[in-house]
């Protein structure tokens, strides 16, 4: 449907409104539904914003993966395999739903070329911005959640 989900993201970053350079429609899953932690979108905007600084020019961040429903994650345990039976996919996925939106996968690329920056290349920076990141996957993306932001959000609730 054209049109849908296609909405410039903008977050509320040390008390000011930014807009980013994301887009809802990124974030969509395969059927066309978003939930997108804030932190995610400030976390890969500080690591843009890095990795620009580093190379000396413009770098893009593409999104592969955001958040799953039991169903997709079910589909892609059992094409890909599961961790525990020595596949990639973890039974209980921070993609998941029900973590409120803190996982990304995504890889880097200068603006210009479109040439992929190795995710072994950027590991350490993207370190810096999330709370967990494994980025030894074949095909070079990257995963990275917000984890740590879930736990302490439910602790602040509680008191």
């Amino acid at each position: 449907m054209k049109g849908r989900n296609n909405v410039q993201l903008a977050v509320e970053w040390d008390g000011q409104w930014v807009v980013t350079h994301f887009n809802l429609k990124e974030f969509e899953n395969e059927n066309g539904w978003v939930m997108i932690h804030r932190s995610v979108i400030i976390s890969l905007t500080k690591i843009r914003e890095e990795l620009g600084q580093l190379f000396g020019e413009e770098v893009e961040i593409v999104i592969t993966d955001s958040t799953r429903t039991p169903q997709q994650l079910e589909h892609l345990g059992e094409k890909l395999g599961w961790i525990d039976e020595g596949g990639v996919v973890a039974r209980n996925s921070k993609h998941l739903e029900r973590f409120g939106g803190i996982a990304v996968d995504f890889y880097a690329r200068f603006k210009q070329s479109k040439k992929r920056i190795a995710s072994s290349s950027i590991e350490m920076i993207c370190k810096k911005h999330f709370d967990y990141v494994k980025a030894d996957y074949a095909d070079g993306h990257i995963h990275a959640d917000n984890r740590n932001h879930i736990i302490y959000e439910l602790k602040n609730k509680e008191d």
